[in-house]
């Protein structure tokens, strides 16, 4: 059978209960049970007859004024069910019971005469209540409100911790003290109040400390390209581009920016760890020059006159130039990877045959050294800088060294696949940093799933959180159906204003925040629930970009059972790492 209509033959079944239950305690009657009453009503009061009056009254006996709530219980049980949703599982029947204990107690302290008691608190709480009672006194509430306290952590998963801290935001909040709220308004209010001021923040460095952008010109006092010969070196011909690290400014400090409550201030770039200082220059041109020359020197073994023009070394490649002579024909380069790979001792070689724009053939040779790539030199970039997008992604450098960017937004959405240990973590960590070090709460949301428990959780407490990271799996279905119904409302209001995007919105009405759900492991939850999942992903990847809902999912397996066709089809923009198989 489908698990839709499974599920809801069972909604329809708990809603029924419920309403039974609703019925029969709501018309009890002491007077219809034998125990109580001599003679007893005929025919009886209760509507469920029967059934009903035993049904109440053992209820009432046992729990007194707390069986009101079972069927409220039983209705949102059963809606859940119609919605696929998971309101109730079986592990947490036994913290339900002892909420129900608990709460009884609690009522039975509220009255000294046991009649009362008994009526308000039914057998159980009214016998707790009384043990407690004596033999506590008035420490018994504090006994009480802790059993009440340890149930709902049991049913509801609720923290005490975050709902201290929310009350002591919420007093700091009232006192006009500087302290930001981490719960913020919803993310759309159905009644129109008055737009925020939120003006639009770059963390822009100061022109000193930005790195001088590569030119495309021959500066006047470097060597021109002249004829190949042997005599005059290889040296004196070769145009040398080596990007250092640029000088980081320490007195960088981003603007704040007016809150609800106190000021949010963007995080400085103190906070990265700056790039060390990079080895010899002199020594690195020497031996640039060195494999220049061995590089022409192979060719011409071969019997290809090329002379290297240009040299540029990235963090992880350097590419040589090549200008071969009039005459040569390209694919006589190009077949000779391996053996320039074996006279360059590289493990391999690429070759760019032509380089675009170029007379010129590139070869991409691996370093013997990978520099690593420092996000604080990325976000102090003069591309980084300059973008406009708050969801501007640092990607890392190019193989001439110069910073990648790119705009989510225009993706529209990322999929990102590596094995362990091949830096896909990194990755996804330094995408979640581009964005925090540019948007403020107000203006970006993160939603964030993260299977493995351990990964994303030291970012928890982030107001720019919609809610902690998800780590159950069973929960992250509803958290994307969750995310499906605030993309249709979004739709609403988009054409309630006749707003083509986000952005066109935002500036005509109050201001709404962009969403970016991060998903560390997708496997993991292809394996609990595969349909949900791929159907909510599928909804937002095809619909979401113009209501500024972004996706960036990572997988260590992108396998058909995990990437499927469908998901495939709307994730254009792909990082590979190294994967067992492709994307």
């Amino acid at each position: 059978m489908n698990p839709r209509h499974l599920n809801e033959i069972k909604g329809i079944v708990v809603i029924a209960a419920g309403l039974l239950i609703f019925l029969g305690i709501s018309s009890y009657s002491a007077s219809d049970i034998a125990l109580l009453s001599y003679p007893v009503n005929y025919p009886l009061k209760n509507l469920i007859r029967v059934f009903g009056a035993w049904m109440s009254f053992g209820l009432f006996f046992a729990f007194g004024w707390i069986s009101y709530s079972l069927p409220l219980v039983l209705f949102f049980w059963g809606a859940a069910k119609f919605k696929g949703k998971i309101f109730f599982e079986p592990f947490r029947f036994p913290g339900l019971v002892l909420l129900a204990f608990s709460l009884s107690s609690l009522i039975g302290l509220t009255s000294n005469a046991a009649e009362t008691s008994f009526e308000r608190s039914g057998l159980l709480g009214l016998a707790f209540s009384q043990f407690l009672s004596t033999y506590f006194g008035a420490g018994s509430w504090i006994i009480a409100i802790m059993l009440v306290l340890l149930s709902c952590v049991l049913v509801m998963e609720f923290l005490v911790s975050s709902f201290v801290v929310k009350m002591i935001e919420g007093t700091k909040a009232k006192l006009k003290l500087p302290a930001v709220k981490f719960n913020l308004p919803r993310l759309i209010n159905k009644e129109k109040k008055p737009a925020l001021a939120a003006p639009a923040v770059q963390a822009r460095v100061k022109s000193d400390a930005l790195p001088k952008a590569v030119s495309t010109r021959v500066p006047e006092d470097r060597q021109t390209i002249v004829p190949y010969s042997k005599e005059e070196g290889v040296s004196a011909r070769i145009e040398l581009k080596i990007n250092d690290a640029p000088k980081q400014n320490p007195a960088i400090r981003p603007k704040s920016v007016q809150l609800k409550a106190g000021t949010y201030q963007l995080p400085p770039l103190d906070l990265l760890e700056e790039s060390p200082a990079s080895s010899s220059r002199k020594a690195l041109e020497e031996d640039l020059t060195g494999n220049a020359h061995i590089l022409e020197d192979t060719l011409l073994d071969f019997g290809i006159s090329a002379r290297v023009a240009n040299i540029e070394r990235g963090p992880a490649i350097t590419r040589y130039e090549l200008e071969p002579a009039p005459g040569v024909k390209v694919v006589r380069i190009v077949s000779l990877s391996d053996d320039i790979a074996l006279a360059m001792k590289a493990q391999s070689v690429r070759i760019v045959a032509p380089i675009p724009g170029k007379n010129r053939v590139g070869i991409e040779v691996p370093n013997t050294s990978v520099g690593a790539v420092y996000l604080r030199e990325i976000f102090s970039s003069q591309e980084f800088q300059e973008a406009k997008s708050k969801l501007t992604l640092a990607l890392g450098k190019d193989i001439t060294g110069r910073a990648v960017v790119s705009d989510l937004g225009d993706m529209p959405h990322l999929l990102i696949a590596g094995t362990t240990g091949s830096g896909k973590t990194v990755c996804v960590n330094s995408l979640i940093l581009s964005v925090l070090y540019r948007a403020t709460p107000e203006e970006v949301k993160f939603l964030m799933v993260d299977p493995k428990m351990v990964e994303m959780s030291v970012y928890n407490g982030l107001p720019h959180l919609l809610c902690p990271v998800v780590t159950d799996a069973k929960k992250v279905s509803s958290a994307l159906g969750w995310l499906v119904s605030e993309m249709e409302e979004r739709y609403k209001l988009l054409a309630r204003v006749a707003a083509r995007n986000i952005e066109s919105y935002n500036q005509k009405e109050e201001r709404i925040p962009y969403i970016v759900v991060v998903i560390d492991e997708l496997a993991d939850l292809m394996m609990v629930a595969a349909n949900q999942i791929e159907n909510a992903i599928t909804r937002l990847a095809q619909l979401s970009r113009a209501v500024g809902i972004h996706l960036i999912l990572a997988t260590q397996r992108p396998s058909v059972d995990v990437i499927t066709g469908v998901i495939k089809a709307n994730f254009p923009a792909r990082i590979s790492f190294k994967v067992a198989s492709k994307v």
